[in-house]
């Protein structure tokens, strides 16, 4: 009967990143871009210019490098003051390292049981979520959300206090 599971089930397809999404409390909208971000998809200035759909590959952001998945979402100067915004609130001593190996340390934070665990992921899917809104608003609407640290900060706490495991972790966090 094993042997007819796993002959069933493709086991070379598992990604080590899976654990991210699981009991990911983030909102649907945030998870889908860390999912398409997990599967590097997200349309970049980079990857629109090999497809020659425009000419101009510069950060929408900061204006100084090629806007490419990995520049966007954790070597952009503006993004990664985001990043350490976000994680400091959460209280997580970790600056953000190459897209790589942090979607590594990710998968491996996110494995361990625990309100932090449960935080962790909520805050990764909605800051990544929180870039992408911001650079899209660059680009289409000509403006920019000033504000996306609180932005990111209270789709946390809204989502969270539904969760009575996490409410009074939370309420520790916003003091």
């Amino acid at each position: 009967m094993k042997l007819m599971y796993d002959a069933m089930n493709d086991h070379e397809n598992v990604v080590n990143w899976r654990s991210i999404f699981h009991r990911n409390m983030a909102r649907p909208r945030a998870n889908f871009v860390t999912w398409m971000l997990c599967h590097e998809k997200p349309a970049t200035k980079d990857m629109l210019r090999r497809f020659n759909l425009i000419t101009d590959s510069i950060c929408s952001i900061c204006k100084s490098a090629d806007e490419s998945i990995a520049h966007l979402f954790f070597e952009c100067r503006e993004n990664q003051e985001v990043w350490g915004q976000i994680l400091q609130w959460i209280d997580n001593a970790h600056s953000p390292l190459p897209w790589a190996e942090e979607l590594k340390w990710l998968a491996k934070e996110a494995n361990k049981k625990g309100w932090r665990a449960s935080l962790l992921k909520m805050a990764f899917s909605e800051t990544v979520y929180g870039i992408w809104y911001r650079r899209n608003n660059i680009v289409f609407a000509k403006g920019a959300n000033t504000n996306i640290v609180k932005s990111i900060i209270d789709n946390i706490v809204y989502r969270n206090w539904l969760s009575k495991k996490l409410r009074d972790h939370v309420a520790l966090l916003m003091m």
